[in-house]
């Protein structure tokens, strides 16, 4: 977020750091206080948009960080997280079925990264609405009532805009708001083997990307000893929202979609081991595999495992090359024949990685969250070589890259010359 005093009016606090285009400097610009929100920064039209955890859209002047407009969302919410308390005793999957079914109000903040498009910012916000602002002005065209959580940042093709919640996708009418219709998804599952899960409502799908002829998303079940490990990946048609194709995953954490040259992209965790007395889910596989599935069909054309620890990222396309990471390597293969081409190593891989025309970026991490000792890697596309390691103080996520500057930082923003 962009840091505010609480309780008093939010002034933004800027740090203004003027240095040569060298990439000798630490920062190539400015910086700003920018903590606690997952917004990305979007530049459109010579203008920096983000989304803070106040609440609050920003537009921002990218050469200094000034303030064009704020749109405040949220209003009459609190700040910070959701507290639920459960019984004294109460067992893990009684724990989540509490915090999953406990009434939700939305909250103050907005995480999800702004799109322009056509002088309108789309933007979600944690108070379960969608935003269609004026990007000169500030001013709300129309907000749409999700009714639940907005998980993914909006998708906008041919006029329409998709997002997503629990219930599933919605694509609204970009020009006035309305819904067109709704997919949901996970229901190729049996009642039988989901009704443990439904009562725990519906995990929010990833995607969508917009292929050639069909949007792609994926989705996978809650998991519980009464799940099956299976994930799926739909195309669906855009001008219905009923399906084209579904195809079924062994393994589940499946990662968001992407697609390009005819093939769909993502990423699952390899099935877990059968329950265990004291290990009622299993064990992790620490193991993932990176699909590709014909957009056409949903055959799947090839596959790529990999060790991986923890958690999954976003895929990255950059000409004929997929690059695919995990917490400890990062792999860079042949879209149409999944061919390891260069991988890069490190003990703790952070975040999702950002390309150019030029490098591919990526930060590794030591140290501890309390104190960490993050580098900002840039590698060259072809070969994986570095080209430049830069140290940021205050921890290091990747925002943005936009003409020729990398924008990257937890505690500060910083403005990098990527050169």
């Amino acid at each position: 977020m962009i840091t505010f005093q609480r309780g008093t009016y939010p002034k933004l606090l800027l740090c203004l750091l003027l240095f040569s285009s060298s990439f000798s400097a630490e920062c190539a610009g400015w910086k700003i206080k920018f903590d606690g929100s997952d917004s990305d920064p979007v530049i459109a039209d010579g203008v920096l948009y983000v989304g803070s955890a106040d609440g609050a859209v920003y537009a921002l002047d990218p050469t200094n960080g000034a303030t064009k407009w704020r749109f405040q969302t949220g209003e009459g919410l609190s700040l910070g997280p959701e507290v639920i308390t459960v019984p004294k005793g109460a067992s893990p999957d009684e724990m989540i079925t509490k915090a999953i079914n406990a009434p939700r109000k939305g909250k103050k903040s907005v995480d999800l990264t702004p799109v322009v498009r056509n002088g309108t910012v789309f933007i979600g916000s944690g108070d379960f609405s969608f935003y269609a602002l004026d990007a000169v002005t500030g001013q709300k065209k129309w907000s749409y009532a999700a009714e639940s959580k907005i998980f993914r940042t909006a998708v906008h093709e041919d006029g329409i805009a998709y997002i997503i919640t629990e219930k599933g996708l919605h694509a609204l009418d970009s020009s006035t708001g309305q819904r067109k219709w709704l997919f949901e998804t996970l229901q190729e599952i049996p009642v039988h083997q989901m009704n443990d899960v439904r009562s725990l409502g519906k995990r929010p799908a990833q995607g969508p990307v917009r292929g050639e002829k069909a949007l792609f998303l994926t989705a996978w079940p809650f998991r519980l000893t009464t799940t099956p490990q299976n994930g799926f990946v739909y195309a669906v048609a855009p001008e219905s929202g009923t399906t084209t194709w579904v195809t079924s995953l062994d393994g589940l954490d499946i990662g968001a979609p992407v697609a390009a040259k005819g093939l769909v992209f993502v990423t699952a965790e390899d099935p877990r081991s059968p329950p265990q007395p004291g290990n009622p889910l299993g064990s992790s596989s620490n193991r993932e595999t990176l699909y590709a599935i014909n957009a056409a069909d949903g055959q799947i054309r090839w596959k790529l495992g990999v060790d991986r620890a923890y958690g999954t990222s976003r895929l990255l396309i950059a000409g004929n090359t997929i690059y695919f990471k995990t917490d400890r390597r990062l792999i860079a293969a042949e879209l149409e024949t999944g061919r390891s081409l260069w991988s890069f190593s490190a003990e703790d891989i952070q975040g999702d990685a950002r390309v150019d025309d030029r490098h591919l970026y990526v930060v590794t991490h030591k140290g501890t969250m309390a104190r960490p000792d993050d580098t900002l890697h840039a590698l060259a596309l072809a070969t994986g070589h570095e080209k430049w390691s830069q140290r940021l103080s205050g921890g290091a996520c990747l925002r943005m890259v936009h003409e020729g500057v990398v924008y990257a930082g937890r505690t500060h923003l910083y403005a990098l010359d990527a050169a």
